[in-house]
């Protein structure tokens, strides 16, 4: 049991599930990307870590920023987003991939 402030988690899926998974993840970006500079747009709070395990994986050039958004009041979404951190350069002509943790509403 995994206890995060007044709510209590059971593991789902285990530590090394996921790092094979990152792994994988990350090897078929090195694939795709080989030779090209892409800047990830991680989405914080959320994305922060899966991003920080992705990128020790990745072996090409790329470029990093930091966004942040939300859509949640405490536990329940709002239905609209409020951008806290947005991008601060251009991404016009430019490969992306966003890193993301749960998009849950599609917003």
């Amino acid at each position: 049991m995994i206890t995060i402030k007044d709510k209590q988690f059971d593991p789902f899926i285990h530590h090394e599930q996921i790092a094979d998974r990152v792994a994988a993840l990350a090897d078929k970006l090195n694939a795709d990307y080989k030779g090209r500079n892409p800047i990830l747009i991680v989405i914080l709070n959320g994305a922060f870590m899966f991003a920080a395990d992705l990128v020790r994986c990745l072996n090409f050039d790329h470029e990093i920023q930091f966004t942040k958004y939300s859509s949640y009041d405490g536990m329940d979404t709002t239905g609209h987003v409020k951008e806290f951190i947005g991008l601060s350069i251009s991404i016009e002509d430019r490969d992306v991939i966003i890193v993301e943790d749960i998009i849950d509403t599609g917003t």
